[in-house]
């Protein structure tokens, strides 16, 4: 696993991983997350049970689902392993996201430094040959503007947000709550805000199988750069990973 923080300017942050391999030390990060991020951080871990029950869920899960489904759910994953690494508290149940309870808000709401962010994932198969980050990282900013700015109003995003962040088993921030709240009314009241009030997180996996190589940093950065200028946010973070394929996951889920 190979991984780059690259502070752009005060506001635009670019985060790049590349997973090929699952090495011993990705295992135990894993194992020592993969329960919180499936059942929340309060949620008691009892015994080594736990974590087996918890991977046969998600495993369960993929099994039931597309390709493409498959792709979104363990990219989403290894998105929020690596935000929990960079210290983002997570205020959601990645469990109650994928079964679809509280579907379609955000992909994800976070918490740091006494701000919160939103979280957006696009992914792209492996036989899609002519997938870039660029492409995923535009739709999912496209996503989280229409989101907030109104513009697609089939769900409340921001009472789906507020329900994943009350919780019992989320680690509760009475700020976050209440911010939420106040949003999740005056969006029932058709009362919008702009995108460049938020602090947003869209992510790019690309799933290269064979054609397997690690992110190159430096051409990434330029189209990135050009890509997200313009882009308006109060402070963006954005994500783009290269993953071999899902089977790695799938086969650790098994041991």
């Amino acid at each position: 696993m190979e991984n780059h923080k690259i502070k752009l300017s005060e506001q635009i942050t670019f985060h790049f991983i590349s997973i090929d391999s699952y090495p011993p030390k990705l295992k135990n990060y894993i194992e020592e997350n993969i329960h919180k991020i499936w059942n929340g951080d309060n949620e008691v871990i009892e015994s080594s049970n736990d974590i087996r029950i918890t991977k046969t869920e998600i495993k369960n899960l993929l099994e039931n689902k597309t390709d493409l489904q498959k792709n979104g759910i363990v990219s989403e994953f290894f998105c929020h392993l690596y935000l929990r690494a960079k210290n983002f508290n997570q205020h959601f149940l990645f469990s109650n996201l994928e079964e679809k309870g509280m579907k379609k808000g955000f992909d994800g709401l976070y918490g740091i430094n006494n701000e919160f962010y939103i979280y957006e994932s696009k992914s792209s198969l492996e036989t899609t040959h002519d997938a870039t980050h660029n492409s995923n990282i535009s739709e999912a900013y496209n996503d989280l503007k229409k989101k907030i700015e109104g513009l697609n109003t089939t769900n409340n995003p921001w009472k789906n947000a507020y329900n994943h962040a009350t919780l019992r088993s989320v680690n509760f921030n009475d700020t976050i709550s209440k911010t939420l709240k106040k949003l999740s009314k005056e969006y029932v009241d058709k009362k919008f805000e702009k995108i460049d009030k938020y602090n947003i997180i869209p992510s790019s996996t690309i799933f290269l199988g064979a054609r397997y190589n690690v992110i190159d940093k430096k051409d990434l950065i330029i189209k990135m750069d050009n890509l997200t200028k313009n882009y308006s946010c109060k402070h963006l973070d954005v994500l783009c990973l290269n993953k071999n394929t899902i089977q790695n996951f799938i086969d650790y889920l098994d041991e």
